[in-house]
């Protein structure tokens, strides 16, 4: 047998035998080509499917985007390596493979849909974030309300109490302080000697009023609370443009999947052409598998089988 490099990717892509099937006939090599033409067509898909996904949904970088497009494949190749590398035919694993042809053809539809249908759904998430926001906006403005009313008490409490205290200030701008100061002196007595004697003396000392130190930390929060209800106000002013830019901001898969399912249950045209994706992706699946149960075993199965029968044969005669 030529060495042949398609052979030999064929080969590696299908996990069959090099040298086993340098011994067999023409047909067992055209049946490696058609597997070999399968997996190639799903490589391919799913490796568009998955960098297109890692691109899209989860802002990959382009290494990123060519590392799940890899994992894609790696899984495609593993999974139709389960069907062509059975030795017979095995009915369980054909209705198993069908299972996983149905999820994956659900899974790739619908990325391939949030592709194709990428300008439909954008005009149709823009109706949802409208109706979102029509449902979020009065909770986010009774939130901001509720702290306005709050901050405008407080201001309201603070006003209050500092027009008094201006009030008390005014009447009584200082406030005297007394102290009393004792120091002993010498009295000279009458008979020549000296007494000592204590002395109190009273000084009085106008000091300003300690309200005005209350009255400027009263200012100073009530400046920081009409700082912060000025920000809540202006916060409720673009509370609308606010909340429309949190939503669009957090539009991901799953957001994008309802729209396509809005799409599809409002435009017969785009369930035809979906069903028709899904279809095309579904045969493309069970391609190995139909090729794997429908056709005759080739010369390269019968070898594989052979060698098993054999091997059979030789061990239980070694346990006898």
């Amino acid at each position: 047998m030529k060495k042949d490099w398609w052979t030999k990717i064929g080969c590696f892509l299908t996990g069959w035998n090099y040298r086993i099937l340098g011994t067999c006939t023409e047909a067992s090599k055209k049946q490696l080509k058609k597997y070999s033409s399968a997996i190639l067509i799903l490589m391919i898909l799913w490796s568009f499917i998955g960098y297109s996904f890692a691109e899209r949904y989860v802002n990959a970088p382009l290494w990123g985007c060519i590392l799940t497009a890899f994992i894609f494949v790696l899984i495609i190749i593993q999974i139709e390596r389960q069907i062509i590398l059975t030795v017979g035919k095995s009915q369980w694993l054909g209705i198993f493979r069908l299972v996983i042809a149905f999820i994956m053809a659900v899974l790739g539809s619908a990325i391939l849909d949030q592709i194709i249908f990428k300008d439909d759904i954008e005009k149709k998430m823009i109706q949802i974030v409208d109706r979102q926001v029509n449902e979020q906006l009065p909770n986010r403005l009774m939130i901001i309300d509720k702290k306005l009313q709050e901050l405008q008490t407080e201001i309201d409490s603070l006003d209050k109490k500092n027009l008094a205290l201006h009030e008390e200030v005014a009447r009584r701008p200082t406030i005297p302080s007394v102290s009393k100061t004792t120091t002993n002196i010498q009295v000279r007595r009458g008979d020549g000697s000296y007494a000592t004697r204590p002395q109190t003396t009273v000084s009085i000392t106008p000091l300003p009023n300690p309200k005005i130190k209350e009255t400027e930390i009263n200012e100073q929060n009530l400046t920081v609370f009409r700082n912060q209800k000025e920000a809540y106000t202006q916060e409720k002013l673009k509370a609308e443009a606010s909340l429309r830019q949190d939503l669009k901001s957090s539009q991901g898969f799953l957001e994008e999947l309802n729209a396509i399912i809005e799409i599809l249950s409002e435009r017969p045209v785009a369930l035809f052409f979906y069903s028709i994706l899904f279809a095309f992706l579904m045969f493309l699946e069970l391609f190995v598998v139909a090729s794997k149960i429908n056709d005759t075993k080739s010369d390269y199965d019968l070898v594989v089988e052979h060698q098993l029968n054999q091997k059979i044969k030789t061990l239980n005669q070694l346990t006898q």
